[in-house]
């Protein structure tokens, strides 16, 4: 059974998407309704909890305490990683920017008012839904993102636990959190993990993803390596094996 996330101020909603629901999902919400002076710039609004295991993220943007003018001043190069959201200390501005990073299918609650709000340029969404909409439509529009993104996963992913690689726009995420990589350390791990538990040699590497015209020596294939094992999170750098003298491996077993 799929697993979807309420993210809302309106403590009301994630009872009524529940009931909308029935039994089909497992309908969660994260808790926004404890006042947020503690906020820190530098503590993530979304933790690993909130996303583990999510297959839909509901996010309804009726009940965020943001300010849509200013977003439309800024234009689609604004980026609320700024001195802006620091004087702020808005909590919702941060996890508007949070969701940027995450790759996780979205369903959009908006207001019929909100049309005009440019959310296209920071949060990536499968879909919008209005509020008064809600019992009409949710149950089919879920249904249709998830089938959507079922069919995707068999054709365009590769999976190794919560390790996940988009082979459609080459993105590598983490329980659901995009993790930033070069093409080339996106093509290292990609070729590894498609080749599990066969040794693989530098010499391979540098002829499959570098090409045979490369003039570099196997020492890139290392300090590629090494970048690689420093952003993938424990267990999975720990998969990446060296074998001396010869390449690496990609394994399950630590």
């Amino acid at each position: 059974m799929e697993n979807i996330r309420i993210i809302s101020r309106n403590k009301d909603l994630p009872e009524i998407i529940l009931n909308l629901l029935g039994s089909n999902f497992n309908v969660s919400a994260k808790d926004f309704y404890k006042n947020n002076i503690n906020f820190q710039l530098t503590n993530p609004v979304l933790e690993t909890e909130d996303l583990l295991n999510i297959n839909l993220i509901i996010l309804d943007l009726t009940s965020l305490e943001i300010k849509k003018e200013i977003i439309y001043q800024a234009g689609p190069g604004f980026s609320f990683n700024s001195e802006f959201l620091k004087d702020s200390r808005n909590h919702d501005y941060k996890l508007i920017d949070e969701l940027k990073n995450v790759q996780i299918p979205k369903l959009i609650i908006m207001n019929m008012e909100e049309t005009g709000f440019l959310l296209e340029n920071f949060i990536k969404y499968e879909d919008i839904i209005f509020l008064d909409q809600l019992d009409k439509e949710l149950f089919l529009r879920v249904g249709i993102i998830l089938r959507r993104h079922r069919s995707a996963s068999l054709e365009n992913i590769l999976k190794v636990d919560d390790l996940i690689l988009n082979l459609e726009n080459y993105e590598v995420s983490v329980r659901g959190v995009i993790i930033e990589m070069t093409f080339k350390e996106y093509e290292l791990l990609k070729f590894l993990i498609q080749n599990e538990g066969k040794v693989i040699s530098r010499n391979v590497f540098l002829s499959k993803i570098w090409g045979y015209d490369f003039y570099g020596g196997n020492r890139t294939v290392d300090v590629h390596m090494r970048r690689l094992r420093s952003k993938l999170p424990s267990p999975y750098y720990q998969m990446l094996k060296t074998v001396r003298q010869v390449g690496y491996i990609f394994s399950h077993k630590i």
